[in-house]
């Protein structure tokens, strides 16, 4: 039926038959593909900025191959760093020159002794200050709230006083306490009863304010822990000798060299133009 209305040049148009005499029109050629392609092609899209945030800037500062290291570029190539020394960890800044962690035994029991120092640092160091500087500032912490004072008074058979109130607590009741419960959390931690994940960073119940719930928020978290704590290992080193050199506490020699600093520093102390106190 096609061929036959082809040859006759039949079509409709609004319901009349209308005849068109003549040969048939041959079917017009195909366009070429080219010009159907150059018609039809859309424009190209616009190809998106790639957006960066400020925690994943902030965390290829801390981790990876481009981290900061313990040098300037121009004074240490990052060529030069052990190729155990990954960026992996937190406060890897590629600085190991006896080679301590090239095992990653070794890698993982020296992480864990720094952290575990590094925590019980901060608590020291927060200890040694805090009542020393209520003492000084009008607080009632005991006749002298220096840190190793209120050792002595332990050692002298006397009891502590905070705020105003005795703290019946001799030497012997503060070294059990710290025995049990010290070296028992600590033996808990050893042993993983608590079947924690990670023994280092065990998150939940130790983390009640869920600062570390998102995990990149954790990991600069973890950066700012450690730096934090090799800075509370060197002041705690510095109160020791400060302590043994001045006889005097962290907070009273700070205030000393701020009421007078060309009169009370490092220079004038190792000159011994400055009177010691009596210590131990």
């Amino acid at each position: 039926m096609a061929a036959v209305a082809a040859s006759l040049g039949v079509s409709e148009m609004l319901g009349s038959r209308v005849k068109v005499s003549g040969t048939p029109r041959a079917a017009p050629a195909p366009f070429s593909s080219k010009i159907v392609a150059l018609f039809s092609k859309k424009p190209a899209a616009k190809s998106k900025a790639v957006t960066v945030s400020p925690i994943t800037e902030e965390l290829a500062k801390w981790y990876g191959p481009d981290r900061r290291i313990y040098l300037p570029e121009g004074l240490l190539d990052k060529s030069e760093i052990p190729e155990y020394l990954t960026g992996e960890v937190p406060g890897d800044y590629g600085y190991d020159p006896f080679g301590l962690s090239k095992k990653p035994a070794d890698f993982a029991k020296y992480q864990a002794y720094e952290l575990i120092h590094a925590r019980w640092a901060m608590l020291g160091a927060a200890g040694f200050i805090i009542p020393e500087a209520f003492n000084k500032y009008g607080a009632n912490c005991g006749p002298e709230a220096v840190w190793f004072k209120t050792g002595a008074l332990l050692l002298d058979g006397n009891t502590l006083n905070y705020f105003g109130n005795n703290i019946p607590i001799n030497l012997v009741a503060a070294v059990i306490a710290e025995v049990v419960l010290v070296g028992g959390a600590e033996y808990y931690r050893i042993i993983n009863s608590l079947d924690l994940e990670d023994k280092l960073y065990p998150g939940g119940p130790f983390d009640p304010l869920g600062l570390a719930s998102d995990p990149d928020q954790a990991a600069l978290l973890k950066v700012k822990e450690i730096k934090n704590g090799r800075l509370a290992m060197f002041a705690m080193l510095g109160f020791f000798i400060q302590a043994y050199v001045t006889g005097k506490g962290p907070v009273d020699n700070l205030a000393s060299h701020l009421g007078d600093p060309f009169g009370n520093n490092l220079l004038t102390v190792i000159s011994g133009s400055v009177e010691r106190a009596p210590t131990l």
